[in-house]
């Protein structure tokens, strides 16, 4: 069964973020952080829309990184809750993975030359 985080527990991954890395703390729309939690549990006719661990930390992050639910700090926030998701669900990023594909991947995710289908195909690949 997926573990999933909690409001408190993306929060707690914000302050970590801004505090450790720099930029502005606070949530920039309830709205749209709701949504990036809600995301990946949803479901249409009693089916997940997200049936794995992939597509569910896909979803999350994309909306993280495209939505900017925070004031500052979306994309180590993502970064982190990304490695949290993976983890309380015994996932964990390939070891060859390194600093520079991660700066690759959200750079391509930044620039639109990713979408959320390629990050779920990346994360298939790197976990």
């Amino acid at each position: 069964m997926t573990q999933y985080l909690s409001k408190e527990e993306l929060l707690d991954l914000h302050v970590y973020a801004v505090s450790r890395f720099g930029g502005q703390m606070g949530i920039a729309s309830q709205d749209r952080l709701q949504n990036v939690l809600n995301a990946p549990r949803q479901e249409m006719f009693g089916a997940e829309l997200y049936s794995d661990v992939c597509s569910k930390a896909a979803v999350m992050i994309y909306l993280l990184l495209k939505s900017h639910p925070f004031v500052g700090g979306n994309e180590v926030t993502a970064l982190l809750t990304l490695l949290r998701f993976l983890a309380i669900n015994g996932y964990s990023l390939k070891p060859d993975i390194g600093d520079g594909d991660l700066v690759w991947l959200f750079a391509a995710l930044h620039n639109a030359t990713l979408d959320k289908e390629g990050l779920e195909q990346w994360l298939r690949e790197a976990t």
